[in-house]
C-alpha cells in the first residue's frame, strides 16, 4: 500500500509520464552563453537546450547532449560555423545545424562552402528579423 509519501510520488512520477508524451526537441547553442541564452524566447516552449562554449565541446559531449538541432553565431571571436561543421562532421553529428549571420553581409557565400566541404550536413542561416520566426520555428523542426 505504502506511505503518504510514497503514494504521492508515485501519483507524480504517473503524471509526468503521462504529460511528456509530446516530443521534445534538445537545441544544443554553441557559443558565449549569455549570449545565446537570449535565442531561447524564438523557440517553441517544450523545446530543451543545452548552452555550451565552442572549446567545451567535443564529440564526446556532442553524443551525450545528442541535440536535434545545434545553433552558433556564424562568427565570433571564439570559433566560426566553419570550425563547428568540422567538428560536427567528424563527430558524424546528423541533425540540423543552423547558423546566426549577424552582420555578415553575404552569409549565402558560407552557406555554399559548407555545402561543397561537408555535404552531408544539415547546415543552413538563421535569420533572427521578426517577420522570420515561423521560418526558423519551421527549420528546427
Amino acid at each position: 500500500m505504502g506511505s503518504m509519501r510514497q503514494n504521492i510520488f508515485d501519483d507524480l512520477i504517473a503524471h509526468l509520464d503521462e504529460a511528456d508524451t509530446a516530443p521534445r526537441r534538445m537545441i544544443l547553442m554553441v557559443g558565449d552563453p549569455q549570449r545565446m541564452q537570449m535565442l531561447k524566447k524564438y523557440f517553441p516552449q517544450r523545446t530543451g537546450f543545452f548552452l555550451i562554449e565552442f572549446s567545451d565541446l567535443t564529440p564526446d559531449v556532442l553524443n551525450s547532449i545528442a541535440p536535434d538541432s545545434v545553433v552558433a553565431p556564424a562568427l565570433c571571436e571564439q570559433f566560426d560555423c566553419l570550425d563547428l561543421a568540422d567538428l560536427l562532421h567528424r563527430a558524424r553529428f546528423k541533425g540540423r545545424i543552423r547558423a546566426i549571420p549577424k552582420g555578415l553581409p553575404r552569409p549565402e557565400i558560407i552557406r555554399e562552402e559548407i555545402a561543397s566541404l561537408y555535404p552531408s550536413l544539415d547546415f543552413d542561416m538563421l535569420d533572427l528579423t521578426p517577420v522570420q520566426l515561423v521560418q526558423i520555428r519551421a527549420a528546427l523542426h
